[in-house]
């Protein structure tokens, strides 16, 4: 009888290598999973920080809407009643000596009266395909968002859930165009 120890010492750190090797992949593949696991989560809590960001806009929004009732007329204040006498008064010497009135206030942006989604979705409705950035401009100027970040996500965020909605849909060049009929029935059809 032969003696097989040396084979089987060979077969053992073979087995002791692939072993290893295995332990190394499996931490390799660990280690690709957790960045990933945390890329997601990452991505996530932007777009839930996002939703947050705008639902309180949009709570803001419908209670000021709630405040002031527009049927009620609204009393001017005296100041402001003296206030728009002494505009309407001829200019007087003093007036050209260098006597500074006060600056009038610009008048607060008007409150926008529907949601961002429907206003989303209505200017594509009415101009045709439009670029997130159109849109994201298009809203700051109707008053919905007050800086351009805010407005980033928030656009981002609604133009993404809209187009899982199936109101809009996304070209290839990134545009957002109305959805057409046939992507209605195949959204229909998919769920």
């Amino acid at each position: 009888m032969r003696d097989i120890r040396g084979d089987l010492q060979d077969r053992a750190s073979l087995l002791e290598q692939q072993i290893s090797g295995q332990e190394v992949q499996f931490e390799k593949l660990v280690a690709q999973i957790r960045a990933e696991h945390e890329a997601r989560l990452k991505d996530l809590r932007t777009e839930f920080d996002a939703v947050t960001k705008l639902n309180e806009f949009e709570q803001r929004r419908l209670d000021n809407a709630a405040q002031a009732p527009k049927d009620v007329p609204v009393q001017p204040t005296p100041q402001a009643v003296s206030q728009l006498s002494l505009q309407n008064e001829p200019a007087t010497p003093q007036a050209h000596q260098g006597i500074h009135q006060p600056a009038q206030q610009p008048a607060p942006a008007p409150l926008p009266e529907q949601p961002l989604d429907d206003f989303l979705v209505r200017k594509v409705n009415e101009v045709g395909a439009m670029s997130r950035d159109d849109l994201r401009r298009l809203s700051l100027q109707e008053g919905y968002f007050a800086d351009v970040e805010s407005a980033d996500r928030g656009v981002q965020v609604t133009l993404f859930n809209v187009v899982k909605a199936g109101f809009l849909r996304q070209l290839p060049n990134g545009n957002f165009a109305p959805a057409t009929v046939l992507d209605t029935i195949r959204l229909r059809r998919a769920m």
